[in-house]
């Protein structure tokens, strides 16, 4: 453990670029139960690669091979796979039995554009149809086509994914902005920042979700009470991040809510406790681990632990919004392949933000939203407060806490 302030050479970065590659190539056996998402864990691999600066030791031409194929022939059910698609007699079998996955479109982009993609071969068309089958009425969008939220999972992850879809290919028309952007804003909390659906508890990473929809949606500057949501996020740092109120600090939130500041505009991120909790994280094995006493690495800590370095200065810049690094981004701009296009008329929220400094704010509350937390007088809570409260802790003790 370094005795001054910590620098990218007090990391093993060599052991973490094997380990991306080698599982970019081959997958260990405790990853089969993920055997559906196999696009989402290449990206893990391929973005943790770039933003390390070694994408170049992959084959990118063969990379992109390998994910169009992953890509739907069909224009009415378009999008990408995340899985290599099975066989079946019938066109009808087939369109239920393999399903085009929100999320593993969005990183089939996202890396296309990593590895230098022109993004061409995209069918837009196919991609425009399948967000109109994801969005339900209330907003929301599901991962898969289905009929209602009892199909499959709906919340503010997917809506995230549409958003940077819409983002990247410029189909905004083909979704229900309007109801998006209410679902979004339904979704926050008393507290300022955001769950996975109304009524729910706020959560680091659906905050980030939430924040970069309306980033991209072109309205994150009208967002009401910022503050309140800047003061959440600062005061989720113990050394690493916490995902939530009362949780242990875990290295991959230390892109989840490191990655809201930046998308905020807030720039006082402790960075060398942050990394120093990221060092605790580090396995000798190459990649890092959830908590210092998880006994392996896995993807997507590694991936947002490395995602956590760049936010504290450590590596090159992250384009945060879209999980790429800037350098990756604004080569895929200027080749034109990125659309980077807001949605056109998405309507802002009810109340002008307020005007004084974010980061002052922030800073100043910074102890006071952690002691508060920890130590509240119920005395000065409303009757009216404490009954919503005490109906959210039913609902989430009748679901299950994860």
């Amino acid at each position: 453990m370094a005795t001054g302030p910590l620098t990218i050479e007090d990391f093993d970065c060599t052991r973490h670029v094997a380990y991306f590659k080698k599982h970019a190539r081959y997958l260990p056996e405790h990853y089969k139960s993920m055997d559906t998402n196999r696009l989402t864990l290449l990206y893990f691999s391929i973005s943790g690669l770039d933003l390390l600066g070694k994408v170049d030791e992959l084959d990118r031409e063969a990379s992109i091979e390998y994910i169009y194929s992953f890509q739907s022939s069909f224009e009415d059910h378009g999008g990408f796979y995340g899985y290599p698609k099975v066989s079946f007699d019938t066109t009808d079998l087939d369109k239920a039995n393999n399903q085009p996955h929100i999320a593993n479109t969005y990183v089939a982009l996202v890396m296309l554009m990593i590895l230098g993609d022109d993004l061409n071969r995209v069918s837009r068309a196919g991609v425009a149809a399948s967000l109109r089958k994801w969005q339900l009425e209330d907003g929301s969008f599901c991962c898969v086509n289905c009929l209602s939220s009892l199909d499959s999972e709906s919340d503010i992850r997917f809506v995230y994914c549409a958003a940077s879809i819409c983002y990247i290919l410029d189909l905004w028309h083909a979704v229900d902005v309007e109801k998006m952007s209410r679902f979004i804003l339904a979704s926050r909390s008393y507290d300022g920042a955001f769950g996975m659906g109304p009524g729910t508890e706020s959560h680091g990473g659906c905050s980030y979700c939430a924040v970069a929809s309306l980033a991209m949606m072109g309205c994150l500057e009208d967002l009401p009470e910022r503050e309140k949501l800047v003061q959440w996020c600062a005061a989720r740092q113990l050394s690493g991040f916490q995902g939530r109120i009362e949780k242990d600090p875990d290295s991959c939130y230390s892109f989840w809510v490191g990655g809201t500041l930046q998308l905020l505009g807030v720039d006082f991120l402790e960075c060398q406790s942050c990394a120093q909790f990221l060092q605790t994280c580090e396995s000798r094995l190459g990649g890092f681990q959830k908590f210092p006493e998880a006994p392996v690495p896995d993807l997507l800590h590694s991936y947002f632990s490395v995602c956590g370095l760049s936010l504290c200065g450590l590596l090159p810049p992250l384009d945060a919004m879209l999980g790429m690094s800037r350098a990756s981004r604004e080569a895929s701009a200027a080749r034109g392949a990125l659309r980077a296009i807001p949605a056109r008329g998405a309507p802002p929220p009810s109340r002008p933000s307020p005007s004084s400094s974010l980061a002052q704010s922030a800073s100043e509350n910074r102890e006071t939203q952690r002691s508060t937390a920890s130590s509240w007088n119920i005395g000065n809570i409303p009757a009216s407060l404490l009954l919503a409260m005490f109906a959210l802790l039913v609902s989430a003790i009748l679901r299950g806490f994860q």
